[in-house]
C-alpha cells in the first residue's frame, strides 16, 4: 500500500511538474513551430484575398498557395455573394504579391503541408525596396483578414495576433465596415 501512495505522489510531481501541460487543451503538446524550407516562386494568378497561384522560377506550376495563418472575407460563388470586404482583400493581395512577382514560400513545421483543398499552406514573404514584407501579416495589419484560429500554434502566432488585435482596435478594414 505505501508503495502504491508512493508511486501515486511520484506520478503527481511528475505531472505538476509540466507533463499535465501537454494534456491540456489548447497548449502546444510538441516541439515549438519554427519556418522552414523556403522556395522561390512567381505569383501568377491571384485567386482571392488568402490565395495565389504561383509557379518555380523554372515555370512549373506549383498550384495554389493558402496563406497560412489567414481567413480573407468569401469571394463571390454564385449564387452566394461576395462577404463584406472580399473584394477590398483581394485588391490588397494584388498590391502586396502583384501576379508576375516573385515570393518566398515558406513552410511552418508546425502546419500541415496542404490544407483539404489540396493548397499548399505556405507564408508568403515578398521583398521590396522599403524591405521583407510578410504578405499575410499585412492583410492582417491592414484588416483585410482575420486570424485563421484552427489547426496548431503558428511560428508568426505572436505577430499576427498582435497585427489583428491592432487593427480591431484601430477599426481597420473589415473591423470597421462589416
Amino acid at each position: 500500500m505505501k508503495a502504491l501512495i508512493g508511486l501515486a505522489a511520484a506520478a503527481i510531481v511528475a505531472l505538476t511538474a509540466g507533463g499535465i501541460k501537454a494534456a491540456l487543451p489548447g497548449t502546444q503538446t510538441g516541439p515549438e513551430p519554427t519556418e522552414g524550407a523556403t522556395t522561390q516562386a512567381r505569383v501568377t494568378h491571384v485567386v482571392d484575398g488568402d490565395t495565389i497561384r504561383t509557379e518555380t522560377l523554372g515555370g512549373r506550376q506549383l498550384g495554389r498557395v493558402r496563406l497560412l495563418g489567414i481567413d480573407a472575407p468569401e469571394a463571390a460563388h454564385p449564387p452566394e455573394p461576395a462577404e463584406c470586404y472580399a473584394e477590398d482583400a483581394t485588391r490588397l493581395l494584388e498590391q502586396l504579391a502583384p501576379v508576375g512577382s516573385t515570393v518566398e514560400l515558406v513552410t511552418d513545421t508546425g502546419q500541415p503541408n496542404r490544407d483539404r483543398y489540396d493548397r499548399l499552406l505556405r507564408y508568403v514573404d515578398r521583398s521590396t525596396n522599403a524591405g521583407d514584407v510578410d504578405v499575410a501579416g499585412e492583410l492582417l495589419a491592414s484588416g483585410a483578414a482575420r486570424r485563421y484560429e484552427a489547426g496548431p500554434a503558428l511560428a508568426r502566432e505572436e505577430s499576427y495576433s498582435t497585427a489583428v488585435d491592432d487593427a480591431q482596435d484601430a477599426g481597420r478594414g473589415l473591423w470597421g465596415r462589416c
